[in-house]
This record gives C-alpha cells, sequence and structure tokens, in this order.
C-alpha cells in the first residue's frame, strides 16, 4: 500500500513521529480508515486451518544504518564577561584596562560509523558582542584588536575507532579539541580548570577552549586499566581567534595585530602521554611533549587513596617536572628571534582527606628551580599549584597552599560546593635573573562551585 507524501516529523533516535496535519482533518482521516478497516476485515476470507500466516519483515535499527541513525547534533550555549584593569599607581608601570562580553557558545555534530570503523564530526565556534569598548581589546572574548564578533570552524575532523572487550583506539584526523583528563575515582574533583596534561582545551576563561590542527591516537589497554595518548600538532587555534596559527604565533604572538606582524615560526609538537591504574586506588601519570624550537616538557605524577568506610579516604600525591628550552628557544626570544637557553625543575606533594562526607580539608607544596619557571602554553597544565591558585610557579618559587571543601552534597544539594583557600608563594625570581626578586604573592580565595553532573562541561559560579 503507497501511503503516499505525509508532512511529518522524526523526532530522536527512537523513531517517534509527531503528525503535522490539522486536528480536525485528522480525527476525520482516523474514523475513516476505522471505517474501511472494518468492512475490510468483513469482507475478508477465512483462513483455512493449519496454514500459519508469514511473519512480518524484521523492522530497521540503528545497525542498519548506523551512520545516519546513530549521528547526533546540538548546540552548547555561553556567554560571559572579562574585566581586568590596572591605574598605573607604581613607577613605571602603563594603565590598561582590559573588558568584553559576549554571547554565543558552539554548534557541534558527529555522525555515526562506517562499517563500524570511520565517523566525522564538527563544531562551529562563534561569538556575539554583548559589552565591545574599543579603546579595552586583549579581554580573551571578542576578536583582537578591534572588539568584534566573531564565527569560526573550530573542529572538522574523521576519526577512526575499533574496540572490543579489552581494548579500545581511536585515530583523529584535523581540526579537534584535546582533552587527556583521567581522574581518580569517588574522590572530590575540583571544579574543571584543570588539563591534566601539558596540552588541553584551557578552557577557564572567555568564550571557547584551545583547538588544534593535529594527528592524535588515543586508546585503552588491559581493560581499561592502561590510557595512553600521543600525537602530532601542526597549528592551534587561540581562544578568541579565528585562524590556526602555529604553535609559537598562537601563544606568544598572542598579543602581536594586526595578523601580518605575528612573527617566528615553527613545525610542530609531538607527544605521548600514559595513565595507568594499576588498582582502583592507585594512577600513574607520565608525559613528554617536544615542541619545535621551543621547548621540551616532561611530567610525573603518583596518586594513591587510603578508603575507609562510608567515602572517607585519605589521599597523597606527588608530581616531578622539567623543562629545557629546544632549538631556537623561540619561547625566551622576542618576535620570532632566538633567545637564551634554560632549564628547570619543580617537584610538589599534595594532600587530601575527607574524615566526613561533607567535608574535604587539603593542602599543597612545592618548589621550582631558580633557573627558570614553569610553562604550560598549551593547556592550563597539571601542577597542584594551576589546581588551586590558577598559575604555574615563577623561577625559584617556594608554594604552600591550605584550604578546605564543604559538599553541599549530603545535604541533598548534589553536585554543589564551597571551596576556601589561602596560599603562599614566595623566593620569586625574574625567569632567568636569581638576583632579581619577584614579590612574594600571598592569596585567599573563596569559590562556590556548581558542577553539571551530565555532559563533560561544568558551569562554574
Amino acid at each position: 500500500m503507497n501511503d503516499g507524501p505525509q508532512n511529518r516529523l522524526r523526532i530522536g533516535r527512537n523513531g517517534a513521529i509527531l503528525s503535522g496535519l490539522a486536528p480536525g482533518l485528522l480525527a476525520g482521516l482516523t474514523a475513516l480508515l476505522c471505517l474501511f478497516s472494518g468492512a475490510a476485515l468483513a469482507l475478508q476470507p477465512e483462513e483455512p486451518e493449519g496454514i500459519e500466516e508469514p511473519a512480518l519483515a524484521e523492522p530497521l535499527t540503528t545497525a542498519d544504518r548506523p551512520f545516519w541513525n546513530n549521528a547526533s547534533a546540538g548546540y552548547f550555549f555561553r556567554t560571559a564577561y572579562f574585566s581586568r584593569s590596572s591605574h598605573g599607581d607604581e613607577p613605571g608601570l602603563p594603565e590598561f584596562n582590559q573588558r568584553g562580553a559576549g554571547v554565543g557558545g558552539w554548534l557541534y555534530g558527529t555522525s555515526g560509523r562506517l562499517a563500524n570503523l570511520l565517523s566525522f564530526g564538527g563544531s562551529l565556534y562563534f561569538t556575539l558582542p554583548l559589552d565591545a569598548p574599543e579603546e579595552h581589546p586583549y579581554n580573551f572574548i571578542l576578536r583582537d584588536p578591534n572588539q568584534d564578533g566573531y564565527s569560526v570552524l573550530a573542529e572538522a575532523y574523521a576519526k577512526l575507532s575499533y574496540e572490543d572487550s579489552h581494548q579500545e583506539h581511536a585515530l583523529v584526523i584535523g581540526r579537534q579539541s584535546i582533552n587527556n583528563q583521567w581522574f581518580m575515582t569517588d574522590v572530590y574533583r575540583f571544579f574543571n580548570k584543570l588539563d591534566q596534561s601539558m596540552i588541553g582545551r584551557r578552557d577557564i576563561r572567555g568564550m571557547h577552549p584551545i583547538t588544534y590542527e593535529a594527528v592524535t591516537l588515543n586508546g585503552r589497554l588491559l581493560k581499561g586499566s592502561l590510557r595512553y595518548h600521543a600525537g602530532y600538532v601542526t597549528d592551534m587555534k587561540q581562544v578568541n581567534d579565528i585562524e590556526f596559527r602555529n604553535l609559537y604565533q598562537g601563544v606568544y604572538q598572542l598579543l602581536t595585530w594586526p595578523s601580518e606582524a605575528k612573527q617566528g615560526e615553527t613545525d610542530g609538537m609531538a607527544y605521548v602521554q600514559v595513565n595507568w591504574k594499576p588498582g582502583p586506588d592507585t594512577m600513574i601519570s607520565a608525559s613528554y611533549h617536544m615542541v619545535d624550537d621551543l621547548l621540551n616538557m616532561g611530567y610525573l605524577d603518583l596518586d594513591h587513596v587510603f578508603r575507609f568506610d562510608d567515602r572517607k579516604y585519605f589521599r597523597v600525591g606527588t608530581q616531578w617536572m622539567h623543562q629545557n628550552s629546544n632549538g631556537d628557544s623561540l619561547v625566551a626570544g622576542i618576535n620570532g628571534q632566538p633567545g637564551r637557553g634554560f632549564s628547570t625543575n619543580y617537584g610538589g606533594i599534595y594532600l587530601e582527606g575527607r574524615p566526613f562526607p561533607w567535608w574535604i580539608p587539603y593542602g599543597m607544596a612545592g618548589i621550582t628551580s631558580e633557573r627558570a619557571q614553569i610553562r604550560s602554553p598549551y593547556s592550563i597544565g597539571p601542577s597542584y599549584l594551576v589546581q588551586r591558585v590558577g598559575e604555574n610557579s615563577a623561577a625559584g618559587e617556594h608554594t604552600w597552599i591550605l584550604g578546605t571543601v564543604i559538599d553541599f552534597g549530603p545535604w541533598g544539594l548534589k553536585d554543589l560546593s564551597f571551596d576556601i583557600t589561602y596560599g603562599e608563594r614566595s623566593n620569586r625570581n625574574v625567569d632567568g635573573s636569581p638576583t632579581l626578586p619577584l614579590a612574594d604573592w600571598n592569596e585567599a580565595a573563596a569559590d562556590l562551585i556548581y558542577i553539571g553532573s551530565s555532559g563533560s562541561h561544568g558551569v562554574q559560579l
């Protein structure tokens, strides 16, 4: 039977259909169909006994058309406001004011797999200005230097996937977001400003995260207890840019405009990272990143949890970082010119407890070599200092931080917590100049935090 053309809308993957016909016409057609159906049944001859009615064809499932039926699309909304200023009161310090606000986010879409192997995805980032004073650029929200809104195809990739009950692998080629986070289970997770890697989204300020043009390989082995990440990155899109630029221009020429003034070339970054949980209470992380003509970055971390009853635990973490110049050391140069060589180290320890389900006290301490500061230009970074203060350590810095979290979850307010922190940063020096001290830094901070439990993105207050 040919139903003819129909006005209808298919909703979701389950195939639910809403009729587009007017309600009166729909009721009339329904009654007419019932009348004809009754007449057809009355005229239909009885089937002889013993003859089975032929089985109906099996309905189509998502396995029959996975590329289309498993596709998804959506919109992630964001709005942001940024303001930072200095009145130039100190001798020799200029006055500045950086301010802007925007609304937008990103439209995203992914396909299902062809032959259970190949899929595609992409995201369109965009920002519309809400507050755009021309004299206050460089605010990480609007496009520099003219405070413009913008749109950019930030992600456009092909993905090859393979998985079975013991392993999982994915090769991603094209414009992509890189997220190598993996956390200890059933411990408090600080709100999402930590990349836990030397390359990542750096998604703490502004409208959009960093995305990269890269080839990446990610996977899980040993029934998921071992995760690996490797790749080669050629270019990056800064948080408020519309172009993908090489890894020097995207970071160290961030405030150099117009675009023709950006100088310096680098061929890219090769990296490898491994996270291993030999048991449910221990995680070991290690990574190495080599950025052409900029720097090398190595990282090692050990995290262990001693668990007690009723969500109570005591957590100990230690970490070490090493960084040194690479090739022309453009990091330390000016306007794309070669700079001095450098080498530095950082070590830290972290302690956290949960004596009651609602109370999580914590503390950390760290020491950085006097030879150079710690850098994380392509992520927030994995150091304990970044987790709580949001900035890496200066050359020679001695750091200690104490804090406590009140988790309102046990009182029925799931995903809501209050964090208060106090820290001191001393013995700080100008990068590469131990005889030129920087001011000590004392900081007290309080955060009311809400983390959305659906999806990978959290809402921060």
